[in-house]
This record gives C-alpha cells, structure tokens and sequence, in this order.
C-alpha cells in the first residue's frame, strides 16, 4: 500500500478515497459484471470472512489489499533508459518511442479520445507533460535551484544542470495513462467538452486556482456537492466528468513544474455517505487514473472538517506512513483555517470566495474564468 500512497496526483485520493476502495475493492474483484459503465447494485461487502462494518474491520481488510494501481517501475529508473540532455531532444526521442510502439504492436497513439480541442491542447502537450513528470523531484528540495517556495509542501524542482531527462520513464507512464483511456474509450465516444459535462460538474463542488506559488490548487468541497444528486448520475457521466478535470489539471504548464496542491473540505460527511459517493467501478477506475497515470505530482493535501471516522482512519492509517508523505498531509483543525491557508496557499486572494468558511477573494476561479 505505500506504493499506492506514493504514487504522484492525489494524496488526497491516497488519504481519503483509499478508504473508499479499501471498502469496495474486494467486491469489485469478485463481480465480473459489474464493468465501469454498469450499475451494481449495492448489498453487503466483505472482504475474505470479513463484514466492513466498522472502522477497525475496514482498516484490517485494507492492510491486506493487493496493489491494483501498482504500475510497476512507472516511476523509477531502469536499467537500460534512453536519456535526452534537453527538452526538445526528449519530446523527439518520445515521438520515435511511440512510432516504435505503434510499428509493433497493437498501441493506438492517435489520442483520439484525449479531450485537447477543449482546452486548445495539441497532442505535442500531452507528451511535454510526462516528459516535465519524469524530470521533476517530488521529494528533494533543492534551494540553491531559485525555485524555493515558502508554502507549506513547497515545489517540484527541476534536475540538476548534470542531470539528464529519463524519456523511457515518460513513455512508461504515457503508456498507463493510453492504456486506461483505451479501456474507458466506449464512454468517450461523444467529444469531451466543458458544455458536454456541464451538468455534472455543477452537482460537484469543483473549484481551480494557482496559490502564491504557482501551485495548482484543487478544492474540492463535499459540503457543497450534492450528494442525492450526485449517486444519481450514470456511471459514464462521472467517468467524462472527471477525465475532463484530470486533463485541466494535468495540462496545467504551472501544475506541471510547481506542482498540485489539493484542498478537501470534508465538511464532516457521514461514513456510508463517503463511501457510497461513487459507483464501485467507476470509483476505483477514475481513482487509479488520478493517482497512478496521471502526469502530476501533489505537494500538499489539505483536510478539513474531518468526521470523526476519517480522523480514526487516517490516525491508524498513518502506522504506513513515511515521514516524507505525513509532511505532505496538512490537517486543519477547526477555527485554524483562515491561519493555515495562510501557510497552506499565501492567503485570501488565492481562494475562492465561496469555497468553504474560509476567507477568500477569487470571484471566478480558473474553470469560470474560461468555460463560463
């Protein structure tokens, strides 16, 4: 499991939807026909003899969970990787990688189903993306690079004048990301536009911005999603939804060499409500695409208004934790937030004014600035 913590988009998914998929994963592995474009429908989960019916029972179970978003050396380097010394020769050696690819096998790299006409993307963006992923350093801090960032989580940092970008490691990680939108290509038939998952992003409580860092920032606000609504969408509507928030995020150039940061306002939802949000399928799909294909590293995930069971899970969950991902968790207690966002994102004018309690002053974040 620490695989799956370390992986680079989500620590909020890591922290919060692992309990989610802990929940879930092992009836999902037994249902054969329940695919992430059917309905299930819900009964009792167990995991072996176990009934997930209690924080404890769930957090055993998870211990025990196989790695499913395990992508292998995804992310490490190889015996054998062809490196590039600059950008330009990457995104060539990349291009020659994927010519090989579709020479030899059965590999589609038209991107035929990446929605880049909707954020005025061409497929050269896709590639620069993993190629910025396998270049920077999600853990090392290097201030003397003058990219130094006093926020809470920092940045990423680019390599060294002496080091060389790994392309092999790119085109590992651009053949997960191909690979899970081939198997979710019956959902993206229809163009994937801001006006075509309009609706179902208006049920979520989605909001976008770059902090004093110029940090990507997701918030996300469970308080203000409507959750009746939400469990009615079909599993193909979510599914678009979210593909087209990972591409605005990930095709992001800020989030791509500063980094992600993620702040949750839990709003201090109910257990069984959490973790019956999302489909099972749809939930462990679009959760393995957000954490462990996507080109994105997080910096930071920030909590708040934690329910008291998600307080429990994370303090057992933490037994797992290294120090350098506990760093990378920021807990917000209450009647904090205003002091820590400081901290957290550089203050007010980096926050929407309608996200949470909090104090903030962005009247149209990105995704109004530019689709509404």
């Amino acid at each position: 499991m620490p695989r799956l913590l370390c992986s680079s988009l989500l620590f909020f998914l890591a922290v919060t939807s692992c309990y989610r998929n802990s929940f879930v994963a092992a009836k999902a592995a037994k249902d054969d026909t329940c695919d992430a474009t059917s309905t299930c429908e819900p009964h009792e989960i167990h995991v072996g003899d176990e009934n997930m019916s209690s924080t404890w029972e769930f957090m055993n179970s998870f211990s025990k969970l196989g790695t499913s978003w395990n992508h292998g050396a995804d992310g490490k380097d190889m015996k054998g990787d062809e490196y590039a010394a600059e950008m330009d020769e990457a995104l060539k050696m990349l291009k020659v990688m994927l010519k090989e690819s579709a020479a030899t096998s059965n590999e589609d790299w038209s991107f035929s189903t990446s929605p880049l006409d909707s954020f005025g993307k061409t497929v050269d963006d896709i590639l620069l993306a993993f190629i910025r992923w396998s270049m920077v350093d999600n853990y090392h801090d290097n201030p003397d690079d003058g990219n130094s960032c006093a926020l809470i989580g920092g940045i990423n940092h680019p390599l060294s004048e002496t080091e060389k970008i790994n392309v092999s490691k790119a085109f590992r990680r651009l053949t997960s990301y191909q690979h899970w939108m081939q198997s979710v290509s019956s959902d993206l038939r229809e163009p994937l536009t801001y006006k075509s998952i309009k609706s179902t992003l208006s049920i979520f409580s989605l909001q976008v911005s770059h902090d004093e860092c110029d940090r990507l920032v997701w918030f996300v606000n469970l308080g203000k999603t409507e959750l009746t609504n939400l469990k009615s969408l079909s599993p193909q509507e979510t599914t678009r939804m979210f593909v087209w928030i990972a591409h605005l995020l990930f095709l992001d150039e800020k989030a791509q060499t500063k980094g992600l940061v993620v702040v949750d306002d839990m709003a201090d939802i109910g257990f069984w409500d959490y973790m019956t949000m999302l489909p099972i399928q749809v939930g462990i799909s679009v959760d393995r695409f957000l954490i462990s294909v996507t080109p994105l590293k997080a910096k930071n995930v920030v909590l708040m208004h934690r329910p008291k069971w998600a307080e429990i899970g994370y303090s057992l969950l933490s037994w797992f934790l290294t120090k350098k991902m506990k760093n990378r968790v920021t807990m917000v207690e209450k009647g904090q937030e205003n002091e820590m966002m400081k901290k957290v994102l550089g203050g007010a004018k980096y926050i929407p004014a309608d996200f949470s309690d909090v104090e903030g002053f962005i009247r149209k974040d990105i995704i109004a600035q530019r689709y509404v």
